[in-house]
């Protein structure tokens, strides 16, 4: 497996400087397929491809058909074909979040629904929430910094470092959460569906049920 560490629960982690595709499984509502390190693709008509460009001062999202090399992260989205932007990701963030933590949304999406990329910052000594879980897959790549990704359940969890080029996949309800420690952490994370709260929220289990 490489430098392919795979956990529990759905969380699968690369360590830098390595090559490797994941590729969604086959249960998975959405395609997507995820390059590591030095990488030639090949982007069909109707997809596209988030990606960090090589001097990682900037993001590009390609459009298919098209044929790129990529030296750090990409994901592709199969079935989806936005317009090719560019975008810098040295400004920092600029939208508050939990925890002390910020975001910046270097890719948002056109729709609600549409696949995003982010930018998170964790301060030291934070957590970017509670534990929790996500609908849909996210891709995360290390920009800078260190900390670590916590997965799992009360005493069957799980910590993996996270350092500058460390890839993290976290597939659809993985429960996790990033901490930092003496130093802040920069993500990129790549949502395959950005959540809408009207769809997510009015759920026939949540209406009708009380907590005591």
């Amino acid at each position: 497996m490489g430098g392919h560490i795979p956990h529990l629960f759905g969380a699968h982690y690369f360590l830098p400087n390595e090559n490797h595709h994941f590729i969604s499984s086959e249960s998975d509502s959405y395609y997507y397929e995820v390059y590591i390190g030095k990488q030639s693709i090949s982007v069909n008509r109707g997809d596209c491809v988030y990606m960090i460009n090589s001097d990682k001062k900037s993001a590009a999202l390609v459009r298919g058909a098209a044929k790129i090399n990529s030296e750090h992260f990409a994901v592709l989205i199969r079935g989806y074909a936005p317009e090719n932007k560019t975008s810098s990701i040295t400004n920092g963030t600029v939208l508050p979040y939990v925890n002390g933590c910020s975001t910046k949304q270097i890719f948002p999406p056109d729709r609600p629904g549409d696949p995003t990329l982010q930018m998170l910052h964790i301060p030291p000594y934070s957590s970017e929430q509670v534990h929790h879980i996500h609908s849909t897959t996210r891709a995360v790549y290390v920009l800078s910094g260190e900390g670590k990704s916590v997965v799992g359940m009360k005493d069957k969890s799980f910590a993996h470092p996270l350092t500058p080029g460390t890839v993290a996949v976290l597939e659809r309800m993985c429960p996790h959460h990033f901490e930092t420690g003496d130093q802040g952490l920069v993500v990129l994370p790549v949502h395959v569906w950005s959540s809408v709260p009207s769809a997510e929220h009015n759920h026939p289990m949540f209406n009708g049920t009380f907590t005591m």
